[in-house]
């Protein structure tokens, strides 16, 4: 219930505080002359920041110089703007399948079989990207530095020029996505011993490891058993039966084997009541 809840509120957390950002970078270059100039910079998603661009003065009359902001981010960015919005939209069909379409869901086991897998999935998913836009986003802090863009222009280089940084950009909703990023890793990690037990199988598993040591012997025994039986048998009838008594005059029959005829102890003739036979070998 909790990867129901969380799980669409966490991916477009994770997409709106990275995919609606832009960031802005405000400097004042005021030269010999008194001059002054408010640059203004922005940037903003998917962070392909050789394409941002910029005048700043010279310091020379009028004459200004086009800058250009350096790296190319937008990869990373992206792919982890993807995995949310595929996280989200996958989060509301499962939430929709789950509760009006119960019965298909758990029909042959495939709805949570496909549920499983598709957690192992997003779990991967998400480790992956959050950490490749955790890199990423150091990276573009690094090139957005406004010490390293002070340096880019020519004005700010000459010490006779003044140059003061009035905005710089604010990274907490950059940093709260990935926040939210691992967040998401988390909870799709965390969700998946919830999704394998709604396949069932690890019942089979507990049960196949619960009976096998007692089945085992159990099957064993009965195996050596029968094969005593049925090899014993023939074996048994032949070298012996137990020895037959005589009730009426006290006779008795002595184990015969098939080494040799067999001798019959009682009296001829007389009615017997037939018992267990008990053959020996005459000698």
């Amino acid at each position: 219930m909790c990867m129901v809840i969380f799980a669409p509120l966490c991916a477009v957390l994770a997409f709106a505080t990275c995919g609606g950002y832009s960031g802005q970078i405000m400097v004042k270059v005021e030269c010999l002359d008194k001059i002054q100039n408010n640059i203004s910079i922005s940037f903003n998603y998917p962070f392909r920041l050789q394409q941002a661009h910029f005048s700043a003065p010279l310091c020379e009359g009028t004459r200004k110089e086009t800058l250009f902001l350096e790296g190319d981010y937008a990869s990373s960015v992206q792919f982890f703007v993807t995995v949310s919005v595929l996280a989200f939209l996958y989060s509301l069909l499962a939430t929709i399948v789950y509760f009006f379409y119960q019965n298909k869901y758990r029909e042959k086991n495939r709805g949570p079989v496909v549920d499983f897998l598709v957690t192992l999935v997003f779990s991967s998913l998400w480790l992956v990207s959050s950490i490749a836009w955790a890199k990423t986003l150091s990276g573009v802090k690094t090139a957005t530095d406004v010490h390293q863009i002070l340096l880019l222009m020519s004005a700010c280089r000459a010490p006779e020029n003044l140059c003061e940084v009035l905005q710089e950009p604010i990274w907490t909703n950059l940093n709260m996505s990935v926040a939210f990023g691992f967040l998401n890793f988390f909870l799709w990690a965390g969700n998946i011993w919830f999704a394998y037990k709604e396949t069932g199988l690890h019942k089979s598993t507990q049960r196949h490891l619960s009976r096998t040591p007692s089945e085992k012997r159990g099957s064993f025994r009965q195996y050596s058993q029968t094969s005593f039986d049925q090899s014993g048998s023939g074996f048994g009838q032949r070298l012996y039966n137990q020895a037959s008594f005589d009730l009426s005059s006290g006779g008795f029959s002595l184990p015969q084997t098939n080494l040799g005829l067999p001798i019959l102890y009682g009296q001829v003739g007389s009615p017997t009541s037939r018992g267990p036979l008990i053959f020996v070998n005459e000698m």
